[in-house]
């Protein structure tokens, strides 16, 4: 496995940090008293492109190439840098115009970039036979069908086609990015640092995980498309989504008990958070088996909002600080990094509690509660902060290699009969 330059790491947590700036400038775009000089739909944009493109894109980017490759190899290097030039050009570009010609153009340099790095990755991967890889390859696989709704939306403006046909196609994408690509990631990663071997349990896992990812694609189709089929459709998605955590489980118990075991009260804060996050995304996925409930989220978006917050910083951030914490920069005296994270968590809580409790409000015809968008915007501020000292800790320490072998890898305590 290859080395890593923290630059690999670091650049994508600056772009986290900057997507979390966004963010908060659109709470306090309810509460301040000084007017934000972006109109409130760019910043969307900014937020959304630099936070999934820019950070979750390229950390995975990194871990993929430092963990199942030999070296960097200078492609590799150079796609890395093609992509980090895009999000530069998306951050100075849809704040000020939203879609538009320059941030379609960097848009489009991410996407190409990113059909690049599929194949370089995969062909230089495709004799690996792990589990793991066959995660990976999975995820890239979904990451490429999920830009299938980015080039629909060309034809769709330009016709001006109506009838929702636009908001399907940006549905498909957040869908297969997040439940596809991001989710089998993740899960790749995780089995490779635990050294999950292949078994009924893993192949039964995948299956049912796989089948479940076209078919629950049907409750953002429901909202502008009705039908009964599509009722049908996500209730067998989740049916099948219900059986892949199963074996999930039953796959990671005997090597959870023993990474548990060696985790420190840090990794463990971390790994319970991860948990938390998971089980809730897959409970709020099977409440949407309540047809009055599926109908309404769409006029919710707090409830929308919330799930997609969770799954990203929750689920999906959550595991990536996990596997940082292995970087040599992360080891010694951690106080910044404690503080940073247990600060982001306490961020991501907060403010998943005020999305819900007032989605719930307004769902049973209740008011806006007191003083909601104050404490959203505070509870943001813990975000931001925790993410800005996670960065500090890494960029102000002299280590700039890391071995990726003890990044992937956990070495389980012996039974204190085999002790040596």
């Amino acid at each position: 496995m290859s080395q890593i330059r923290k630059r690999y790491l670091g650049i994508p947590l600056l772009n986290f940090l900057i997507a979390s700036l966004f963010g908060l400038f659109m709470r306090y775009a309810f509460v301040g008293s000084i007017s934000i000089p972006f109109r409130y739909k760019y910043l969307i944009h900014a937020h959304s492109h630099i936070a999934i493109l820019g950070w979750v894109y390229l950390a995975l980017f990194g871990l993929f190439v430092s963990g199942f490759l030999p070296t960097w190899y200078k492609r590799y290097k150079r796609l890395f840098w093609i992509t980090q030039v895009s999000i530069v050009g998306m951050l100075f570009s849809f704040p000020f115009q939203g879609y538009a010609a320059a941030s379609i153009v960097f848009s489009t340099l991410h996407v190409i970039a990113s059909y690049f790095f599929i194949y370089y990755f995969w062909r230089d991967t495709k004799k690996q036979r792990s589990v793991a890889s066959k995660m990976i390859h999975a995820s890239l696989l979904y990451m490429f069908i999920s830009t299938v709704g980015l080039w629909f939306m060309a034809p769709i403006m330009a016709m001006k086609i109506k009838g929702g046909w636009d908001q399907v196609a940006i549905q498909f994408f957040l869908h297969f990015q997040f439940n596809g690509w991001f989710i089998f990631a993740v899960l790749g990663l995780l089995f490779r640092k635990l050294k999950i071997k292949n078994s009924a349990n893993f192949r039964k896992f995948f299956l049912y995980l796989s089948l479940s990812l076209p078919l629950t694609f049907a409750l953002p189709v429901s909202w502008y498309f009705k039908s009964p089929i599509w009722w049908w459709s996500n209730a067998i998605g989740i049916l099948f989504q219900l059986l892949s955590v199963w074996y999930l489980v039953q796959m990671l118990k005997p090597s959870f008990k023993l990474y548990w075991q060696s985790a420190d009260r840090l990794k463990r804060s971390l790994i319970v958070f991860i948990v938390t996050s998971f089980f809730l995304k897959v409970f709020l996925q099977s409440g949407s088996l309540i047809p009055s409930l599926a109908d309404s989220l769409i006029l919710h978006t707090n409830f929308v909002i919330g799930f997609i917050h969770l799954t990203m910083l929750g689920l999906i951030t959550g595991f990536l600080l996990l596997h940082l914490l292995a970087f040599p920069n992360f080891q010694g005296r951690r106080l910044l990094l404690r503080f940073g994270i247990y600060t982001f968590i306490t961020g991501v809580v907060l403010t998943e509690i005020l999305l819900f409790i007032q989605g719930l409000f307004f769902y049973f015809g209740g008011d806006m509660f007191a003083n909601y968008h104050l404490l959203l915007f505070l509870a943001s501020v813990l975000l931001v902060l925790g993410i800005f000292l996670i960065g500090t800790q890494l960029y102000f320490t002299k280590k700039k290699l890391l071995q990726m072998k003890s990044f992937f890898y956990f070495e389980p305590p012996l039974p204190d009969n085999k002790a040596k």
